[in-house]
């Protein structure tokens, strides 16, 4: 259990980088995806886990490679 939450951290932590990174809000990202901002929140911060098709849309809306994202 240990190694899937720390994946999950890896995951939130890197969506929120790239987010910031590229200066873009949760709002930004809610239109880019039609996701909640609560839920891109919860994402980012540990406590939703998403599925890969959400952390694909999420690498869209980031204008990035999904791979590369979360590699």
């Amino acid at each position: 259990m240990a190694w899937v939450e720390g994946k999950a951290m890896v995951i939130c932590y890197r969506l929120r980088t790239l987010r910031e990174g590229k200066k873009l809000s949760q709002g930004d990202i809610e239109k880019r995806t039609r996701l909640l901002r609560c839920y891109i929140s919860r994402v980012e911060n540990g406590h939703t886990v998403p599925t890969v098709e959400t952390l694909e849309k999420m690498a869209r809306a980031l204008e990035s490679d999904a791979v590369q994202t979360f590699k």
